[in-house]
């Protein structure tokens, strides 16, 4: 299968996006008449791994994320409240399979299966206590706490109850 491309959505004319995640600018007169080759641009990484690219249109230059291009190109803008999934989690991977539409709370869950969520990565409480099966209660939010931490907090609020009375 051969690399797709279309236009970037309010950049038509002058570039284009594949289906693998590069991003191109298109055979095209500049703002003076001179003729400009088309050219696949070089990608910048942000610190956080995610791959942006720099646009430039009527004299104005704005960045863009590439995976949000690519979704735009090929599925389309997305629904109210719903952002770009990465679905291995890698955020350098632009290709169109690897990417859709989803939820904040799907992302979230995303970020805690592929382990890049900033809790999933603590192997102990702020306390000091280990988080292993034992010690570990996921909280009807989805939180992990400290088993022992919890029952120290219960205590506390009971006697703090018992000393009101």
């Amino acid at each position: 299968m051969s690399e797709q491309w279309r236009p970037i959505p309010g950049y038509e004319g002058l570039y284009e996006v594949s289906d693998l995640g590069r991003v191109r600018s298109i055979d095209r007169k500049d703002m003076r008449g001179r003729r400009c080759k088309g050219v696949v641009r070089r990608l910048q990484t942000d610190p956080d791994g995610h791959r942006r690219v720099l646009l430039s249109k009527d004299g104005k230059q704005s960045t863009a994320k590439v995976y949000r291009l690519v979704l735009l190109a090929f599925v389309g803008p997305p629904p109210e409240g719903f952002e770009a999934l990465h679905a291995d989690g890698n955020p350098a991977n632009d290709t169109l399979a690897n990417l859709s539409w989803g939820s904040r709370s799907e992302n979230l869950l995303d970020r805690v299966r592929h382990g890049t969520h900033h809790m999933a990565n603590k192997s102990h409480c702020p306390q000091g206590h280990e988080y292993d099966r034992l010690n570990t209660y996921v909280n009807t939010a989805g939180s992990r706490e400290c088993r022992e931490c919890r029952r120290t907090r219960r205590r506390e609020r009971r006697l703090a109850a018992a000393g009101r009375n």
